[in-house]
């Protein structure tokens, strides 16, 4: 199954599209991100992030040549895990490097990394460009995104022993989209009054989490969004709305969700057959 996964303005993962197709198979991966393509349009500014799969990374350099295609970390983890025996304290590392925010972060978390691993066992690492995986030299749009979170369906149609007709298994997934659309367009209605125009509850959760985080501020809640910062004998008042971008706010989760915005699927009589 080849499935697009966004995140939404509340960051949680929704299914926008989804084929059946041979496995890691060139041509059926060019077809669906061409199809894909169209659906989107010719957007430099999506970035995209996949498994590293040599299909998939042939269909994204003629389909997508000029938007950003990274690697997911939880699949880069995985193999890390196969090649040193699930040693937790190497994996941590890995996480530790891929986060790093700067590039003198990122060195001093990689050369412990490779202190701690046998060379033989990661030198595949080396051969993956570290714009695909390292959180500091991330180009663009993809700068907090570090993994693909599955929607349920998919995992359980994935990891599920039980085999079932094509055309079963489609109306399965355009059921569970069509329901998690309902479900998040009736969360968006709750944001109004006085949360409209307020960040999500996630880009929230994300402030407060920073503000905890802040050394040497002083945070007291003013009213609404707008807080005291004090720092370094420095007043400043602060209000929430203006540091999140607009994408992040409950008007525009609310209005994303809105409207009916799943294609229904055809009858089978009249499913388009390509040659």
């Amino acid at each position: 199954m080849y499935i697009v996964v966004v995140l939404d303005r509340n960051h949680e993962p929704l299914l926008i599209a989804f084929a059946l197709g041979t496995f890691n198979c060139d041509d059926s991966w060019l077809w669906f991100m061409r199809r894909l393509k169209e659906c989107l349009g010719d957007n430099t500014e999506v970035g995209f992030i996949s498994h590293m799969y040599d299909s998939i990374d042939f269909a994204f350099q003629r389909v997508y040549p000029d938007s950003y295609h990274g690697y997911c970390c939880k699949n880069i983890a995985e193999k890390i895990r196969a090649s040193t025996g699930s040693n937790i304290v190497v994996e941590q590392l890995f996480w530790k490097t891929c986060k790093a925010y700067n590039m003198s972060d990122f060195y001093a978390c990689l050369n412990n990394l490779q202190n701690e691993v046998n060379e033989n066992d990661m030198d595949w690492l080396d051969n993956i460009p570290t714009a695909k995986w390292v959180r500091a030299f991330f180009p663009k749009v993809r700068f907090n995104v570090k993994f693909i979170d599955i929607p349920d369906i998919v995992n359980w149609i994935r990891t599920n022993r039980h085999e079932f007709p094509i055309t079963t298994i489609i109306e399965m997934v355009n059921d569970s989209m069509q329901a998690v659309y309902v479900q998040r367009a009736a969360f968006g209605v709750h944001f109004t009054g006085d949360y409209h125009g307020l960040p999500t509850p996630y880009a929230l959760k994300v402030l407060h989490k920073r503000f905890i985080h802040s050394d040497g501020c002083i945070i007291r809640h003013n009213v609404g969004d707008i807080y005291e910062v004090t720092s370094l004998q420095r007043l400043e008042i602060v209000e929430i709305q203006q540091m999140v971008n607009l994408k992040l706010t409950t008007a525009v989760y609310r209005n994303g969700f809105q409207t009916e915005t799943v294609n229904p699927i055809p009858t089978l009589r009249h499913w388009e057959i390509p040659v």
